[in-house]
């Protein structure tokens, strides 16, 4: 939600024309050095041109994205202009005459760049030409060179020998030491003893054999044994018992059946994944499959993920495929946040300018055919993630195929406040109607004043990001698109039961200089106050979602006082209290003094969903390494944060607190969840912001394995350690907790997901190794993935040594290290400095 900005100085030094190395068209940018003393950095940007044109000086301008600043025009030639374009995100170079760059040709422009890079992903990105007559565009690929920069060693990457440290305590175990589910199960009893594994098994679905074919799907996926159903001589039966929640189900595998009991269709859908993870592993394992009896039922009723389809999008493919991991983890919310200021990513019938306009980035001089690049989408014409939307259609079959899977989906919709995609389009649909003298028309969805002069900056440092709530078309617009949306729950009978308005960092100063809410508030008996004028545009849309069978939810900042303070206000608006309102509280960051308010909000009555940017947050970066998607505005987030994580009292993990060199005496004045509000408390949700998933690649990193770790904590029972009062004594007990995890999440759970989603390219952490007396160790994060080595320097691949136990090594030895999934794709690899 906050972006970091750096300043950027460009200091040309040289140009010079050179020969290209590959045949394509891209830009190299290079870090010479990292100046921390000087916060900036020196850096080249080197331009290739293998296209067929001629870029003549003066008629071509360079375009990318970046997380950065401001440009200073004075340490440029005179003839080259430094254009920042709106939030300082999306930056222009405009050569001058004598910056004509053949075909086969290039030029380097070397820079001091103010700010340090920390991330790969916060350096440029999207590169495109463009000429004077924009009839030309030119999407360039790039490239981060920065591993030889000067001063790189004060960066703090963690080195190999850090790692290792890190990693100490995770050893890899024996399989009969590591769980056969995740999320693990409230109460299993393992009785020690298998029973052979069938060529063919049946199944009785019983009164569920509506739903056989999905339930046989997912109990049949990626098992050699034939599964069929069958209503005699059934191998695997369903029995009712009522008195089991709707979730909760009992799973006993005995020696001549398998017999499962529900009350509901959640609780069998969950019995049989769970199943299907058993008999998969006892597949791999070739032991038969294991006599066991299971008890289970979530901790929490609200068990959800929040998808960013905005910041960067992705299809309806992708949609379904996280729908299904979300089901095979047991996750039973899925929260589309389907508008931002970056994008608009659902139709709308009746409204097209949304998806015409608003679904769209790339080159643009009045982004009335599309929003301007953000996020490295280029000019527009190559296919990115910065580009498209949902169908109704396709938004249909989405509803439909999460139903079956036991999940509800939330419609997420920004207002008033992040709501840029939509205030450009609906200015677009107003300028065209105005134009052909079409008056009510055009002002029937207008979500702007055209006099409004207020001055505000948004987190993302947008001036234009919020509707104006003065207008009765504010309000009809709302409208039409929530009835649009409650038609296709309606169409796929999938109830809406909630309805997300988002309202997250409402920028302070706005609406107070628009005409039109000036005349509003001077007109009206019972609004004194831009604070009464958002209080009573809550409660208008809250009217809208509660009179149509749902609730409204949205981010906490909408229960909060609206002031300066921003973000770190503190304050609940008493204004709002006995509105119907589901808060996801977000906003927790370690020492900011909101680490309590979902126990706040929960006390007074609402019922609230933790979406905990601290621990839940799966963009946020777990350290600071280069290579490292993600941000880390909330501080660095690892797997082992999210774990170990206790919802219902976020304090109680006493070895979290003295990482961060904080301790009982920083948080004695906080609040505590009462015991008569603990029904108040829905569950925990995570989220991924898609600011830094600019591809395929960055975003199944930062959903993979964080999706399976998250499930633990959403379903699955408090911790035993954290009944210890001490970080000393809790640290061993959660250390061994931790590592019988993550080696079933390593040997197991990594494995099986290479099986069955081939395609996603879950993280694959570094490793950490040393070099002690000659002899090489290595750990890992999840061991049973395979750790390969290099003593020359060169690149790890599948030829490489594999590495099994410490071994010797010569003291010339230059060693790399790579861990490796089952498939044979490897993750980044780490030297290992000999001391």
């Amino acid at each position: 939600m906050k972006n970091f900005v750096y300043l950027l100085i460009l200091n040309v030094l040289f140009i010079q024309c050179q020969t290209p190395h590959k045949n394509q068209s891209r830009v190299i940018f290079k870090v010479h050095k990292f100046d921390l003393d000087k916060d900036q950095m020196e850096v080249s940007f080197e331009i290739f041109n293998n296209s067929e044109n001629t870029w003549k000086g003066g008629d071509w301008s360079l375009h990318w994205n970046q997380f950065s600043g401001s440009l200073d025009q004075s340490s440029i030639p005179e003839d080259v202009k430094i254009i920042p374009t709106k939030n300082s995100q999306y930056w222009q170079i405009h050569f001058g005459s004598s910056f004509t760059v053949k075909p086969g040709e290039s030029i380097k422009l070397s820079a001091i760049q103010k700010g340090i890079m920390r991330r790969l992903v916060m350096g440029p990105v999207g590169f495109f030409v463009l000429n004077s007559n924009g009839n030309y565009l030119y999407d360039l690929e790039n490239q981060i060179d920065w591993k030889s920069a000067k001063g790189i060693d004060r960066l703090n990457i963690p080195s190999a020998e850090e790692r290792f440290n890190i990693f100490e305590g995770i050893t890899k175990l024996p399989r009969k030491n590591l769980h056969w589910i995740i999320p693990t199960p409230k109460k299993l009893i393992n009785k020690n003893s298998y029973r052979n594994f069938p060529k063919n098994l049946k199944i009785n679905f019983g009164e569920f054999s509506e739903k056989s074919e999905i339930l046989l799907n997912h109990l049949q996926k990626g098992l050699n044994t034939q599964i069929t159903k069958s209503n005699k001589n059934s191998q695997i039966n369903i029995l009712i018992n009522n008195e089991l929640g709707k979730e909760d189900y009992e799973l006993k595998i005995k020696e001549d059946n398998i017999y499962i009991n529900v009350s509901n269709y959640g609780g069998l859908f969950y019995a049989i994944v769970s199943l299907n993870q058993i008999l998969l592993n006892a597949q791999e394992e070739k032991k038969g499959i294991p006599l066991l009896e299971i008890n289970d039922s979530p901790r929490f009723v609200h068990r959800g993920f929040m998808l960013d389809l905005s910041r960067n999008f992705y299809p309806k493919e992708k949609i379904l495929q996280i729908i299904n991991l979300m089901a095979y983890y047991k996750l039973n919310v899925l929260d589309l946040r389907l508008t931002d200021d970056e994008g608009w990513r659902i139709e709308i019938p009746g409204l097209p300018e949304l998806t015409q306009v608003g679904s769209k980035r790339g080159f643009t001089r009045e982004e009335n055919d599309r929003l301007f690049p953000m996020y490295g989408s280029g000019s527009g014409k190559k296919d990115t993630h910065g580009s498209g939307f949902i169908s109704r259609k396709d938004f249909i079959e989405i509803l439909k195929v999460a139903k079956e899977r036991n999940i509800h989906v939330v419609p997420q919709i920004s207002f008033p406040s992040h709501a840029r995609s939509a205030i450009i389009p609906m200015k677009v649909r107003y300028e065209s109607f105005m134009a052909k003298g079409k008056v009510e028309a055009a002002n029937e969805f207008r979500l702007h004043d055209p006099n409004d002069k207020s001055k505000y900056t948004s987190a993302q440092l947008f001036s234009d990001n919020t509707i104006c709530i003065c207008s009765p078309s504010a309000f009809r617009f709302f409208d039409k698109v929530f009835y649009e949306i409650k038609a296709m729950y309606d169409e796929a009978n999938h109830s809406m039961e909630t309805f997300n308005i988002g309202a997250d960092e409402l920028p302070f100063g706005v609406w107070k200089k628009s005409p039109i809410c000036n005349d509003y508030i001077n007109n009206s008996s019972d609004i004194n106050s831009y604070q009464d004028l958002y209080d009573s545009s809550v409660k208008r849309i809250n009217k809208t979602i509660v009179s149509n069978g749902a609730r409204m939810a949205g981010w906490e900042d909408v229960l909060l006082i609206h002031s300066e303070k921003s973000q770190s206000e503190i304050d609940i608006n008493k204004n709002l209290l006995d509105i119907d309102f589901i808060p996801c509280v977000w906003n927790n960051t370690w020492g900011e003094g909101r680490e309590d308010m979902i126990y706040k909000l929960s006390n007074i009555g609402f019922q609230s969903i933790m979406s905990n940017s601290s621990a839940f947050y799966f963009d946020m970066t777990d350290d600071m390494d280069m290579e490292n998607p993600g941000l880390n505005w909330s501080g660095f987030v690892n797997y082992k944060d999210t774990w170990g994580t206790e919802p219902l009292n976020v304090f109680a993990n006493k070895v979290k607190l003295k990482s961060l060199k904080l301790d009982d005496n920083d948080f004695r004045n906080t609040v505590s969840l009462k015991e008569d509000a603990v029904s108040n408390f829905l569950g925990i949700q995570s989220q991924l912001w898609t600011e830094t998933a600019t591809s395929d690649y960055h975003f199944d990193r930062m959903l993979m394995p964080n999706l399976i770790i998250f499930s633990e904590r959403a379903w699955s029972s408090k911790e035993d350690w954290l009944d210890k009062k001490t970080a000393q004594e809790q640290e061993p007990l959660l250390n061994k907790s931790w590592n019988r995890f993550v080696n079933t999440v390593g040997q197991r759970h990594l494995p099986m997901i290479s099986k069955l989603y081939e395609d996603i390219l879950f993280d694959i952490p570094k490793a950490g190794g040393i070099i002690e007396n000659g002899i090489l160790k290595i750990r890992q994060q999840f061991p049973g993935l395979h750790i390969r080595y290099t003593t020359d320097g060169s690149e790890p691949d599948l030829n490489s040594s594999l590495y099994i136990s410490p071994v010797k090594i010569s003291s010339l030895s230059d060693v790399v290290i790579r861990v490796f999934d089952i498939n044979g794709r490897g993750g980044n690899s780490i030297n290992i400095k000999q001391k």
